[in-house]
């Protein structure tokens, strides 16, 4: 199970391609290659939307669960993980387009909606963002008043909002993940992140472990760069992203080439 940004790519927030998340081209073949393969089932478990998936260069044989796992599309269909998950997502469409009427007009096009059920983010695409965005921090402080239903985390380029209402994340989603997948011969599961986002799915899959002991499951959990260096539940560390590709390729080679 791979995390998109910051472990098969450079983050989110680095990268210059935000509404893309293209990764290398010659991983994505691999992956498509080995999730053909009886020993291996590949999934994308990402806090992106569907609609920035489906951007993406990643086969549509791969099952993703986007959304923070909110969202599950498999062959280019798409459904949600609980019923009241495309509640949320109208709901967030409505609020996110109130914003726009209002905001619009000071930024014109140089800010991007990125949307999730319940959730949304806003990115800010222009280099000398900083002072439109105090202005529109003062307008959506005002908005938000009386509002306890979002949480606005401000990480300098990108203003995310966290949906109250709604509350499901990476950890949730482990467990909609492996019931989704049907994977009864499962015997190890490797799971690779870079975030806190991702060490949630990493506590889940050791829960999952313990709740199942008769599965004799083993969980090898990889922090990809530097954020969750020193957490109890982290098996290796990978320097960066490319450890990750380097990874891949390891695999393919040894599933594939005949030494």
């Amino acid at each position: 199970i791979f995390d998109i940004d910051g472990t098969l790519r450079p983050d989110t927030v680095m990268a210059l391609d935000h509404r893309y998340p293209k990764i290398d081209p010659k991983t994505a073949q691999q992956l498509k290659q080995l999730n053909t393969h009886p020993k291996f089932r590949i999934a994308i478990l990402t806090a992106r939307s569907y609609v920035d998936i489906f951007r993406s260069n990643i086969s549509n044989n791969i099952i993703k669960f986007c959304g923070f796992g909110k969202q599950i599309v498999n062959n280019d269909i798409l459904r949600y993980a609980r019923e009241d998950f495309s509640r949320a997502y109208d709901e967030t469409v409505m609020f996110v387009d109130i914003i726009k009427d209002i905001i619009g007009p000071i930024l014109a096009s140089e800010l991007d909606f990125l949307l999730t059920p319940g959730d949304f983010s806003l990115y800010f695409e222009a280099e000398d963002y900083q002072e439109k965005k105090e202005k529109i921090l003062e307008i959506i402080q005002l908005i938000l008043f009386n509002s306890r239903r979002w949480q606005m985390i401000d990480m300098g380029k990108e203003l995310i909002f966290k949906d109250r209402k709604y509350p499901y994340d990476k950890g949730d989603a482990i467990f909609d993940i492996l019931d989704a997948m049907d994977l009864h011969n499962l015997t190890q599961v490797l799971f690779f992140g870079d975030s806190q986002a991702d060490y949630r799915a990493m506590i889940a899959l050791r829960e999952y472990q313990k709740l199942h002991p008769q599965k004799r499951l083993k969980v090898t959990n990889i922090a990809v760069g530097p954020a969750l260096l020193g957490q109890e539940l982290v098996t290796y560390n990978f320097e960066s992203y490319r450890d990750t590709t380097q990874f891949v390729d390891h695999l393919y080679r040894l599933t594939y080439e005949k030494f």
